[in-house]
């Protein structure tokens, strides 16, 4: 068993105010090759995850919003953006799930948000995703 606690979130939030990124990840799974992957992320005001797409059949992947409000954007192939939504606390849709090639990008809007990912493995790093260069409005 493991337990997670809030110390363990805290410092996680800690790792995120010491990243550029502006978030920190917590893996829960033991490696790489397990078939679940699952793991904390911390992120913090303006931390932002720039449009890309998973390319493997098997590469969904589900965020829930534990606490804060995260701005998800939808896009086409050709970059314009196709839908944008708030996830999280106060908000209608509370989790999402991409599938592989869904387009998108993920920006923290609250102070700090915490989510937990979960996507099935294993994580190939080459693979992990195709990076897009496009910014959301």
């Amino acid at each position: 068993m493991r337990k997670i606690t809030l110390e363990d979130i805290d410092f996680l939030f800690e790792q995120a105010h010491n990243s550029s990124r502006k978030r920190a990840h917590l893996n829960l799974h033991a490696s790489f090759d397990d078939k679940v992957q699952r793991l904390y992320i911390a992120l913090l005001k303006d931390s932002y995850v720039v449009p890309h797409y998973h390319e493997l059949a098997h590469q969904w992947e589900m965020f829930i919003v534990q606490s804060g409000v995260l701005k998800v954007t939808l896009y086409n192939n050709a970059g314009s953006v196709i839908n944008s939504f708030l996830v999280g606390v106060g908000q209608n849709v509370q989790s999402i799930e991409f599938q592989p090639g869904d387009i998108h990008s993920v920006e923290c809007v609250s102070e700090q948000a915490l989510i937990l990912e979960i996507k099935e493995g294993p994580f190939i790093e080459k693979h992990a995703k195709v990076l897009l260069n496009y910014k959301s409005n």
